[in-house]
């Protein structure tokens, strides 16, 4: 595979880009996450065995032929980021290094051409710079959705030979609807304690589009419920608790932050390692352990555990009111109140993507 150059990343300066339309409203409590997309993308073809010139230019429909690879067997993996504007009207980027690795790693498991690192953050911050102007103020944040998909016709259980890999950009505002911008808040969350996300030799640690799809049932019936988030367990029958639908998941139990480890069924969240970063930098105790599930609740029914947090990159770090299990039962979480420790990661973690505070880890990286 060659080594990518400046050369290999075009932008279609022809294409007119500019502010949004006036009638867009970018205000950050009125967005809607995930439904504005931006009118650029990024794209690059890998044909032959290489990688083809990337290029920044008005997106369009993908056509695909109906026996592509990935509408029949998923090869498909994508990633999360995020765009921020700075104080000073600059953007920059939270972290892009890890999601660059984090996506190669999908790539390998499922079989799929590494892409270039140079490749990957070249045309991210391109079609960031290209598109500055949809970065919503803050609170608000532009999402930003890389994704690889096999596009090679083929009705054949093998690797595609050809792929097609593009971002795309989002102003959004809340992940979660009804908790204010900016503000952790805190969401109902079921227990799925039955219906497993991964199993051990599976694919739980790849972002893969075929991991979110086998949750989307569950899902449903947790919204069903008046719940915002579905909590799952592991497959083997240990009741372990693994992570939820698409972010990692933290509890307070007395003045130590727990959180499962990395086994290879959960995903590898960037937000989840700067939690376990920062945590110690505040003067709070974190540690990765086996949490199983029937401890774990009858901590929060003590109050030994007194709070619990969602954390992701589209939620960033959100609170969790009460678990609602399969029975029907619900317990509260430190009284259904987002909790101080809570709390000050989620000020903490978003004061540094947005540059108001320092960035003692180098996490932060300009467009």
């Amino acid at each position: 595979m060659g080594a990518i150059t400046e050369s290999t990343i075009e932008i279609d300066f022809a294409a007119g880009i500019s502010a949004p339309p006036p009638e867009l409203d970018l205000r950050p409590e009125h967005l809607e996450f995930g439904r504005i997309t931006a009118p650029l993308w990024f794209r690059a073809w890998y044909r032959n065995g290489a990688w083809e010139r990337g290029r920044v230019e008005p997106w369009h429909t993908i056509d695909l032929h109906p026996a592509a690879i990935v509408l029949h067997y998923a090869q498909e993996i994508f990633e999360g980021m995020k765009a921020y504007k700075m104080p000073d009207g600059s953007a920059a980027l939270f972290r892009p290094d890890m999601n660059a690795k984090r996506m190669n790693r999908s790539a390998a498991r499922m079989a799929m051409p590494e892409i270039p690192n140079q490749l990957f953050i070249d045309g991210i911050r391109a079609l960031v710079d290209c598109q500055r102007k949809w970065i919503p103020n803050p609170p608000g944040s532009l999402y930003i959705r890389p994704t690889m998909i096999g596009t090679e016709p083929c009705i054949g259980v093998r690797p595609s030979h050809e792929y097609l890999f593009f971002a795309i950009v989002l102003p959004s505002g809340s992940y979660f609807p009804g908790v204010p911008i900016g503000s952790t808040g805190t969401v109902r969350v079921f227990v799925s304690e039955t219906v497993g996300r991964a199993a051990t030799g599976g694919t739980g640690d790849a972002k893969a589009g075929a991991n979110y799809s086998v949750t989307l049932q569950v899902i449903g019936e947790a919204k069903r419920k008046g719940c915002a988030q579905v909590m799952f367990l592991d497959s083997h029958g240990e009741r372990t608790v693994e992570e939820m639908g698409g972010m990692n998941v933290f509890f307070l139990r007395g003045d130590t932050l727990i959180t499962p480890p990395l086994t290879g069924t959960l995903l590898a969240g960037v937000t989840r390692d700067s939690v376990l970063k920062l945590a110690p930098t505040l003067g709070i105790k974190v540690k990765e352990e086996r949490i199983v599930w029937d401890e774990l609740l009858a901590g929060v029914k003590s109050g030994q555990v007194s709070e619990a947090f969602a954390c992701g990159t589209a939620a960033v770090i959100t609170g969790i009111e009460s678990f609602v299990l399969e029975d029907g039962s619900e317990v509260s979480v430190g009284g259904g109140q987002c909790g101080p420790v809570t709390q000050k990661l989620h000020d903490t973690l978003r004061n540094i993507q947005y540059g108001v505070s320092k960035d003692p880890f180098g996490w932060v990286v300009a467009v």
